[in-house]
């Protein structure tokens, strides 16, 4: 780690956050970096996510890397951020920056691929063979994915996703976007994207969001970006019952799991 390396004997790290990564700010030389250290039960591949990172280097969509390890341990440049609000969020301001780098993403290919639907499967069945004790009859929740997954297996829009634009892995500026925490990031529908986005938007915003995007909005689009709202919540809904197992937070993860399953079968289903 060459900004680590020499004369620095003692470095002070400041905790600064993360959910599935432990996030540490230092100084050295007048310069501040972030230091992130995945927790121990983060088994996700950060060979791929390195190779994302050296792709889109050159995009200023993501603060500069200075190291990055097979491990997972980062260290990044410090970009000064405002908290994202919800004011700011529901934003056109913060829509229309946030999608003029997510397009620089989008337009580029690798051979590395996230299927969320695949993932929500694996999940599932991880939990099933542990006997996690659901809350939710997920038959119906699974017919519906399975609905969605066949109407879009031919009918992709295909980019390079971050797959995981919660607003914690949102870098707001006045005038620029920044993305960080690239691990699920790989070839996909960039309207997992788009739903991640769109999650806590308003139908005037989503359709806002869809125009913006593309340069103009129908229906075909809006049903598309719902379905995939319904896709994202699941995912995470899935992802929070598996932390929820050996977390130590303070966030209740299986009761945010419960609450998003919650939403579907009343709104979706």
């Amino acid at each position: 780690m060459n900004i680590l390396k020499g004369k620095y004997k003692k470095i002070n790290l400041t905790k600064i956050g993360g959910l599935n990564n432990s996030n540490y700010l230092f100084q050295i030389n007048n310069k501040k970096y972030v230091l992130r250290v995945p927790s121990k039960d983060n088994k996700n591949n950060f060979i791929n996510e390195g190779k994302i990172l050296d792709l889109i280097s050159q995009l200023n969509i993501s603060p500069l890397i200075k190291y990055h390890n097979t491990k997972g341990v980062l260290v990044s440049e410090f970009i000064p951020s405002s908290k994202i609000t919800l004011e700011i969020y529901n934003s056109k301001a913060f829509i229309y920056n946030t999608l003029l780098s997510l397009k620089k993403l989008h337009t580029n290919r690798c051979d590395i691929f996230f299927n969320p639907f695949n993932e929500i499967y694996k999940n599932i069945d991880y939990l099933k063979d542990i006997n996690y004790n659901f809350h939710h009859d997920l038959n119906g929740i699974l017919n519906k994915l399975k609905y969605i997954e066949e109407i879009y297996r031919n009918n992709m829009d295909l980019g390079l996703c971050h797959n995981d634009l919660n607003t914690s892995n949102i870098l707001y500026t006045e005038s620029d976007i920044f993305f960080v925490d690239f691990e699920f990031s790989g070839m996909g529908d960039i309207f997992f994207d788009l739903a991640t986005l769109s999650w806590f938007l308003n139908d005037k915003l989503k359709m806002e969001l869809l125009n913006s995007y593309f340069g103009y909005f129908n229906l075909s689009l809006k049903e598309k970006l719902e379905n995939y709202i319904f896709v994202v919540k699941l995912w995470n809904a899935t992802w929070s019952f598996i932390k929820s197992i050996n977390s130590n937070s303070h966030y209740d993860y299986r009761l945010g799991g419960n609450m998003i399953l919650d939403d579907l079968i009343n709104n979706y289903l």
